[in-house]
């Protein structure tokens, strides 16, 4: 009796050490995105801090960001978007985001409304299968950190046909468990718990300046869909989930280079808005961004498109959305820290050299000073997009005007910028930096200082004279200098030194 005691003990022990191996396991080979994407979301959605969800595709993920919203307005919200989702998909992510939490608004962007499929792993007869296998790999950002229950099988139920397929969506081990040639520090960094949250409550900001920007003819006036789609179908059910939730809805067209297409897809989001008595911008047809400045690829926004965007949204729910700033209140600091490491890395990239446009962009986000400096010849001059983010900063079209030299000094602790082009001078203006001068004397040698220490001239250095563009950036604050950069053009390229 007391060796069957003693073996029962063991088999026990075994199953239990083996189950916490194996949990261990599949907690180490799954892949990240999806935890790190949603990880502040249950933590927010826990507290009762989110008061806003931004749901949608890739163009809501890349174009919306929550960290700029709090900053400029004190409105907690979390950016839901994923790569590729269809409206059926950004249904079932909204669902399952309402079992967590209870917001005040729905923001839903209506991209890709023309679509008229069910499953995301069939699509059309002739859909490529490299096509259907993206959508499925895309799907697994939105699913893969909900857990287990009847609500996720439903999802996936209704967005997966082949029933295998489905195995990876609620038994995720399957489709992760051969990763262990891929496996890094990061995957391991699960088991210590070290906090890998994405810090930008869902959105996933870039960087780049898109620069073959395309527009694209107008559809006929009132001209939408010519047939009502799957999409529509699944918007009309978001807004229905919403009123029915006593939820405010607010249905987007997101701006970027819209084709036909898109342009008559909006137009139907409009009249499904308006079926609902629902609000609806369709920023297609705003004033909100530059498509030769603001995006990142020709669907997608940059990080200055993206700060425009939802300065413009937060302005819309200032005015009509009823809610409360929370900045200043200790429940909410997280969301200040947030911040602050969103505007280190800000800071960093505007004083950074690896490319001009994307330094030029940067420096337009308004969080480190600078000096914009163009030696007179510069191919810079015939750049449409390097003008246009230059404009961008100065608030003005001088540099249009001008073929060099040219110099801008943007100093924001004054809130003042000053210009000069072809011959004119700077005499004395007051900066943080101390009371700049600046006079251009020939091609290859320029005065910049300050009246305070006259021994450095800021746009002289031997070993780039035959530099054509330099960029000096500062501590909006204290002044200190944070980078000094180099840039020599030949032909359409930058070359940084």
């Amino acid at each position: 009796m007391k060796d069957r005691i003693t073996r029962l003990i063991k088999a026990i022990l075994f199953i239990l050490l083996l189950s916490i191996c194996v949990l261990l396991v599949t907690m180490v080979v799954r892949r990240k995105d999806s935890s790190e994407k949603y990880a502040d979301f249950f933590d927010q959605a826990k507290k009762g801090n989110i008061d806003v969800l931004f749901m949608g595709s890739s163009h809501v993920i890349n174009g919306i960001n929550p960290v700029n919203l709090y900053e400029s307005y004190g409105y907690t919200s979390y950016n839901m978007g994923g790569h590729g989702s269809v409206m059926q998909a950004t249904y079932w992510e909204l669902i399952e985001a309402l079992n967590y939490c209870q917001p005040k608004w729905v923001v839903v962007d209506a991209y890709m409304l023309e679509k008229d499929y069910q499953y995301l792993d069939v699509m059309y007869d002739n859909t490529s299968e490299s096509e259907r296998s993206s959508s499925i790999e895309q799907l697994h950002l939105n699913m893969d950190a909900w857990p287990l229950d009847k609500l996720k099988i439903a999802a996936i139920s209704d967005l997966i046909s082949d029933k295998d397929i489905r195995k990876e969506f609620l038994f995720d081990f399957i489709v992760y468990h051969s990763r262990w040639n891929e496996l890094g520090k990061r995957d391991f960094a699960v088991l210590s718990g070290d906090d890998n949250s994405s810090k930008m409550f869902g959105a996933q900001i870039r960087y780049e300046v898109d620069k073959s920007a395309t527009v694209y003819a107008d559809p006929e006036p009132e001209q939408g869909l010519s047939t009502h789609t799957v999409g529509q179908e699944y918007l009309m059910k978001i807004i229905d989930e919403c009123q029915r939730r006593g939820i405010g809805i607010l249905v987007t067209y997101l701006p970027f280079c819209a084709t036909t297409e898109d342009k008559m897809a909006a137009k139907s989001a409009g009249d499904i808005a308006g079926m609902y008595e629902v609000p609806y911008i369709n920023m297609l047809n705003a004033d909100i961004i530059d498509i030769y400045t603001d995006l990142n690829d020709p669907g997608h926004l940059n990080a200055l498109g993206a700060k425009k965007v939802t300065e413009y949204l937060g302005e819309w729910l200032y005015e009509n959305g009823d809610l409360t700033d929370h900045r200043g209140d200790a429940a909410y600091s997280y969301y200040d820290e947030c911040a602050l490491r969103f505007n280190d890395e800000i800071v960093f990239l505007s004083s950074d050299g690896y490319n001009l446009y994307q330094q030029l962009e940067m420096l337009a986000m308004d969080n480190v000073s600078s000096i914009v400096y163009i030696n007179q010849g510069s191919g810079a001059f015939e750049d449409g997009n390097i003008k246009r983010l230059i404009k961008r900063i100065s608030g003005t079209d001088k540099i249009e005007a001008t073929g060099g030299p040219y110099i801008l000094i943007n100093d924001l602790e004054s809130g003042k910028t000053y210009e000069a082009a072809d011959g004119e001078m700077i005499d004395g203006v007051s900066t943080t930096i101390g009371t700049m001068v600046y006079q251009p004397v020939e091609q290859l040698f320029r005065f910049l200082y300050a009246k305070e220490n006259e021994e450095i001239n800021y746009l002289y250095d031997d070993q780039h004279v035959w530099h054509d563009i330099q960029i000096i950036t500062y501590d909006k604050f204290s002044g200190e200098i944070l980078s000094h950069v180099y840039y020599k053009t030949y032909g359409h390229e930058y070359i940084v030194d």
